[in-house]
């Protein structure tokens, strides 16, 4: 299940979360996902979306990764 989850998050940061069980952090994680994807959308934007987006993932795979 485990790996599973880490390979959901590399494409799609938050539901290999939801996955392996971590249900609110799961939804946090999409959550940030979808507000660093409405925050690139403008020009500007994608100097803090993308910064934002690349952390949420990262952390994404932190949380399933050490997990036991």
């Amino acid at each position: 299940m485990k790996t599973l989850a880490i390979i959901l998050n590399i494409f799609l940061p938050g539901v290999g979360t939801l996955v392996a069980g971590k249900i609110g952090i799961g939804i946090v994680q999409l959550l940030i996902l979808a507000i660093a994807g409405g925050v690139s959308i403008t020009g500007v934007g994608i100097i803090a979306g993308g910064p934002i987006a690349f952390l949420n993932w990262i952390w994404a795979l932190y949380t399933v990764a050490k997990m036991k």
